[in-house]
């Protein structure tokens, strides 16, 4: 297995992945692979760095209309003419490539100034852009105003139409007898209309085939055979004229089409980096240091992989001149997850993910080597022992005093003798040729060998001896037991085993294996009494901390509430102040009329009394849109009509206004439904951010219909919205009718007309307003 497998590196991808925007995000996520290049580790680090103070101030990157249209760019350079909805593709493209760009601008306060060495080089060609949106519309519609010669032909195909509907209606009126439905059909683009199957030969012109049930015919009458000559004609020249207009743009995209490729790519990278930060963001991440020296510190790490709700934080320390940790204590303890959050650490912070600890300082390594797991296998006649030689062998070649070496049960697979002599024996030449390594052990001999060397660190992880379970807590400086009898009890091994196993146990110790146990018992103890206590103290310094920082807080905002209450008293004073010398100079004057004293009087009257310093604690108001709340500083009554983060914007005659949660408070006022508020008077100038162009009837009854169409013409009354459809299908006709119906009765209704054959044809009625 890789290191990236065996660290799990490759599951931590994964999870990234699902942070991109788009498919080219993926496929740069899917090739990341560690580099040992100190030049590369910086790059990949300072643009986690960044991108991750980028994520936790305003959110990610916003790349929603970017695509990758690589492929669409490379035809239109080879000449192909593009699809309307591939150039609005384009379009979206580059606007979105200009919302990435003013989403940096608006990050001013924050240092980005690497990823500017990608972003920079993001060309948006605007004129492009804007060349496209002349023509498309956000649907992929060529619209008229395209060209004037499309302009040209749709105004005389909308003539011909009329002509062709005031023909069908006159054919219809003078053969009444013979017509089955007045409805005009379309039949491959032409005007039909469907008479009895007995009287089809007798009006000329061109039969169109027979109903379903045989009894009725389309024909196309001789008197619309011309008409509808003509309309094919100039739908062969809507089309033509179309696909003039979309070579010509596809040509403008194809002499940019380089460019824009190789934005797709920059746009690619900053996806897979912002996707590494957002992960990070997620899990609490922080961006590691990077340090010239052999050290390693960890504080308060987490491994990602391990449910938040059960993951212990331990921190880890190795610095000169202790260049090996050597790890101890029970199976099932936590040495081997130990073990892997400092490798995958190092290989996460290499290829610019945070790391999920509170801080981190990381050293260079030339590279990674890691045995791990048992790797035995049948094909190649490996046992486990042998797996583990082969790898630690490979390990031992390519080692050097820059390699990080993680090793798990060094020695083990092996006659227990041979093999702590061997695992000494490995770890004396890693420590002569000076790499860092972490090991994980549970032979006595080689724990022993760890405390006679300066250079190497003993820790371990820690049992509960009353609860015989595992903290999983790392200790440094002390060397676990591993406590293979509790373990085994828990599991159910019968206690007769046990007990007979720990006697073996106890004949085969020697007085020094007796006291270095005792001391070790006692170490532990200690140990766990002093984190205790640690913990305790912390938590109490925690909690002072807060209360003096919240006892701050609200003498802050006392001073402020009694200054801006003073404040505000002082404006009521002057107020009333300036009334009265207004009040005393009128009557004065002789000539002052009864009615203006009183007049004045009544505004003496509005002056309120200066109430008591509200105390209330308005950022912890909820409001929603639509209450009635009040300026608390002219208790002018307002709507709310949004609700932002830091801001709520209320409408206040007709005005519409940015205020903070502690400028407004409650009112008991009732805001009339009735009256239209001053948000839908703002949006309805563009009106298809309000409501759709189209009010589709399928499938309902009659009377159902007509309730929803009379619902959505108040709607699109009130956002005045001129033109819009009415889909009703053909099917028995009676929707249809009953539609036609209700517009021919409605005043505010200009006219309405059967679709064209793009609108919809006869299932669709267009609806003009006055």
């Amino acid at each position: 297995m890789s290191v990236i497998g065996s660290l799990e590196l490759n599951v931590i991808l994964e999870q990234v992945k699902k942070q991109c925007s788009f498919s080219l995000g993926i496929e740069y996520v899917d090739t990341i692979k560690p580099s040992f290049d100190p030049l590369v580790i910086r790059r990949e680090h300072a643009y986690m760095k960044e991108a991750l103070a980028m994520c936790i101030h305003e959110d990610r990157l916003p790349m929603s209309q970017i695509k990758d249209l690589r492929d669409i760019l490379l035809n239109a350079k080879k000449g192909r003419t593009l699809t309307a909805q591939e150039l609005i593709d384009e379009m979206f493209l580059i606007q979105g490539i200009q919302g990435m760009l003013n989403y940096f601008k608006s990050m001013n306060a924050l240092a980005h100034e690497h990823l500017s060495d990608l972003y920079d080089t993001l060309i948006v060609h605007e004129k492009i852009a804007k060349e496209i949106g002349n023509c498309l519309n956000q649907y992929g519609e060529v619209m008229d105003k395209a060209s004037p010669e499309l302009k040209s032909i749709r105004s005389s195909l909308s003539r011909i139409d009329g002509e062709i509907a005031a023909a069908a209606n006159r054919f219809v009126a003078s053969h009444s007898d013979s017509v089955v439905d007045s409805i005009v059909t379309m039949r491959n683009g032409r005007a039909v209309i469907l008479v009895k199957a007995s009287d089809k030969n007798m009006y000329g012109g061109l039969l169109h085939g027979d109903s379903a049930s045989k009894q009725a015919s389309y024909i196309e009458p001789a008197s619309l055979v011309g008409l509808n000559n003509r309309k094919m004609e100039l739908v062969e020249k809507e089309k033509e004229e179309i696909h003039r207009i979309l070579t010509m743009l596809s040509r403008s995209v194809a002499a940019i089409a380089d460019e824009e490729i190789s934005n797709i790519e920059t746009c690619g990278i900053l996806d897979a980096i912002f996707a590494k930060a957002q992960w990070g963001k997620l899990h609490d991440g922080v961006a590691a240091e990077l340090t010239e020296q052999k050290e390693i510190e960890i504080i308060r790490a987490k491994h990602p992989l391990i449910d938040p709700k059960k993951v212990v934080a331990n921190n880890y320390h190795l610095r000169d001149p202790k260049r090996i940790l050597l790890i101890t204590g029970p199976n099932t303890g936590g040495k081997t997850v130990s073990m892997k959050v400092i490798g995958l650490f190092v290989l996460m912070t290499y290829v610019g993910i945070p790391v999920t600890a509170e801080s981190s300082i990381i050293p260079f390594f030339d590279n990674v080597f890691v045995d791990i797991g048992d790797d035995q296998s049948v094909v190649e006649s490996l046992s486990s022992f042998s797996a583990h030689i082969k790898k630690q062998a490979e390990i031992i070649r390519s080692a050097t005093e820059n390699s990080l070496v993680l090793m798990d049960e060094v020695g083990s697979g092996t006659d227990p003798k041979e093999g702590e002599s061997l695992a000494i024996s490995i770890l004396n030449y890693l420590r002569d040729v000076k790499a860092t390594c972490v090991a994980t052990t549970h032979y006595g001999r080689l724990k022993a060998y760890g405390k006679r060397h300066d250079d190497i660190m003993v820790a371990s992880v820690q049992f509960d001896q009353e609860k015989l379970e595992p903290t999983y807590r790392f200790i440094e400086g002390l060397t676990g037991q591993s406590n293979a009898f509790e373990i085994a009890e828990r599991y159910g091994l019968p206690k007769s085993i046990i007990k007979y196993a720990s006697f073996l146990k106890e004949q085969a110790k020697s007085q020094e294996d007796i006291l270095i146990e005792r001391l070790e018992t006692q170490l532990n103890e200690t140990t766990l009494k002093n984190d205790e206590l640690n913990q305790k103290i912390a938590e109490v310094k925690a909690l002072q901390e807060s209360l003096v920082k919240e006892r701050n807080q609200l003498l802050k905002e006392k001073d402020e509430w009694h200054k801006n209450a003073q404040a505000e008293a002082n404006r009521y004073i002057e107020e009333a102040q300036h009334k009265a010398d207004e009040i005393l100079a009128q009557m004065r004057n002789e000539q002052a009329k009864y009615h203006e004293v009183l007049n004045v009087r009544n505004q003496l009257k509005k002056i309120q009394p200066l109430e008591e310093v509200d105390e209330t604690n308005y950022d912890d108001i909820t409001y929603h849109v639509g209450d009635a709340v009040e300026l608390r500083s002219s208790n002018q009554v307002c709507e709310v009509i949004k609700i932002g983060r830091k801001e709520i914007t209320v409408s206040l005659n007709g005005r519409t206004i940015h205020v903070k949660k502690n400028q407004i408070r409650p009112s008991s006022h009732v805001i009339p439904k009735n009256k239209t508020n001053t948000s839908v008077h703002i949006q309805s100038h563009n009106i298809y951010a309000s409501m759709s162009l189209e009010c589709n009837l399928i499938g309902m009854h009659v009377d159902e219909g007509i309730e929803k169409m009379k619902d959505y013409m108040d709607q699109a009354k009130i956002h005045g919205l001129k033109t819009f459809r009415i889909i009703h299908g053909d099917g028995t006709g009676k929707l249809r009718k009953a539609v036609h119906d209700r517009l021919r009765s409605d005043k505010s209704v200009k006219e309405f007309r059967l679709g064209m054959p793009q609108e919809g044809g006869t299932g669709a009625t267009v609806v003009t307003l006055n």
